[in-house]
C-alpha cells in the first residue's frame, strides 16, 4: 500500500510523513530538561549532517556478499533512529532494488547474509545508542532532534516536486499526522 501511495499520491504521502516527523521531533524536544546554547549547537550539527546526507546521490557499489552484509548492518540502524529511513540508506548504498529482487527471487544466501548484518547492526548500534542516552541523554536527544529536522528535506523536496494544485490537502494531512502522534504519545 505504501509503495502504491508513494507512486500515485506522492505529495500527500510525503505530507503525512512530514507531519509524523515534525511531531516526533516536537515530542523529543518536550522531553529535554533545558534547551541551552550547547544543545542548540548540537541540534544544528544534526540538522546540517542529516540535511546533507538526505541530499546525497546513490553510491554505485557492487553486490558482493560483503557489501550486502554491510548494507544490512547500516540499514537496520535506521530502525532505531528517528527520521532516517532504512530503505533510503539502502538506496544510497545502491542495494535497495537488488535486495528487493533477492527477496522476490528467494535468493536465500543473500537474504541470510543481509539478515546477519542486520542482526549484528541492531545489537551493536542499540548498545551504542543506549550508552549515549545513559551518559549524554540531553546531547543525544538534541542531536536526534536535529537529525529529524534535517531529514525533512526529503519530504519537502518530494512534496514541492509532485504537488499538483492546492497546498491545502498537504497541510491538512501534515496536521492530521502531527495530531495523531501527539494523541498516541499522550495515551502511552
Amino acid at each position: 500500500m505504501i509503495s502504491y501511495l508513494l507512486d500515485t499520491q506522492t505529495a500527500y504521502t510525503f505530507s503525512f510523513f512530514l507531519g509524523l516527523i515534525l511531531a516526533s521531533a516536537y515530542i523529543l524536544y518536550t522531553k529535554l530538561d533545558n534547551f541551552n546554547i550547547k544543545l542548540i549547537i548540537i541540534s544544528i550539527i544534526g540538522i546540517i549532517l542529516s540535511y546533507i546526507f538526505v541530499g546525497l546521490n546513490p553510491i554505485a557499489t557492487n553486490h558482493s556478499l560483503v557489501v550486502i552484509f554491510i548494507s544490512g548492518l547500516i540499514a537496520i540502524c535506521a530502525m532505531i533512529l528517528p527520521g532516517i529511513s532504512g530503505s533510503f540508506l539502502l538506496l544510497l548504498l545502491g542495494q535497495y532494488q537488488y535486495m528487493l529482487n533477492a527477496l522476490n527471487s528467494r535468493n536465500l544466501i543473500e537474504i541470510f547474509v543481509f539478515g546477519i548484518g542486520a542482526v549484528i547492526g541492531i545489537l551493536g548500534f542499540s548498545k551504542l545508542l543506549n550508552y549515549l542516552l545513559e551518559r549524554y541523554e540531553s546531547a543525544t536527544m538534541a542531536f536526534l532532534i536535529g537529525i529529524m529536522v534535517g531529514t525533512l528535506r526529503l519530504p519537502v523536496m518530494k512534496i514541492t516536486a509532485t504537488i499538483q494544485g492546492s497546498w491545502i490537502p498537504c497541510i491538512i494531512l501534515a496536521l492530521i499526522a502531527f495530531a495523531l502522534i501527539i494523541v498516541l504519545e499522550k495515551k502511552i
